[in-house]
């Protein structure tokens, strides 16, 4: 006998597959019976559905005494009651808060857009202030350098105008030099 265990279970380890079954999940939607009394060979009052929410009022063995929603006592099995959200409304508060922050992505994208647009605006005209600011210091600098090119201008026709002066000079006094001196020698100029 033990034998034939120890084959068996040999057999079980070595061929696991043939003995595992596919896995199944059970539905999370029933009804729950609420009773007059705690037992299962009471009358049937009331049917309440998954994820109702119930007022515990007191328990006694695996039997809780509650009160549903619209006011009436009855019993049922504790193991029916949790104090946990129920998954199902979880996951519909989930869904909603999904939404909810879809939209907030959504409307954070189209400011981030908005925000880009604005800051290409603002980069181009920097840009173009740049290019204002360069163009306008060129022009500051020739016009700084003008007074001095005027100056040299100036400095140059009044040495010009003074070497004609001198020149003009320099030639009545050669001339009247000339003149006395003919003069002096009885020539007639």
């Amino acid at each position: 006998m033990e034998r034939w265990l120890l084959i068996i279970l040999v057999l079980l380890f070595v061929f696991p597959s043939a003995t595992q079954a596919e896995e199944i999940y059970i539905v999370d939607y029933f009804k729950i019976m609420v009773r007059r009394q705690p037992g299962e060979e009471y009358k049937i009052i009331e049917q309440l559905p998954s994820n109702e929410k119930v007022r515990l009022i007191k328990t006694e063995g695996d039997w809780a005494k509650i009160s549903s929603g619209n006011g009436r006592t009855g019993w049922v099995l504790k193991r029916y009651l949790t104090e946990e959200l129920p998954k199902t409304i979880q996951m519909a508060k989930l869904e909603r808060k999904i939404k909810n922050q879809a939209k907030k992505i959504e409307a954070l994208e189209k400011e981030n857009m908005s925000i880009k647009q604005k800051n290409v605006e603002i980069l181009q005209s920097i840009a173009t202030q740049s290019e204002k600011v360069k163009n306008v210091s060129l022009e500051n600098q020739r016009l700084k350098e003008e007074p001095y090119r005027i100056m040299l201008l100036l400095s140059g026709g009044g040495i010009f105008l003074i070497g004609c002066i001198i020149t003009l000079i320099i030639q009545r006094l050669g001339r009247g030099r000339k003149s006395r001196l003919s003069f002096e020698k009885g020539i007639k100029p």
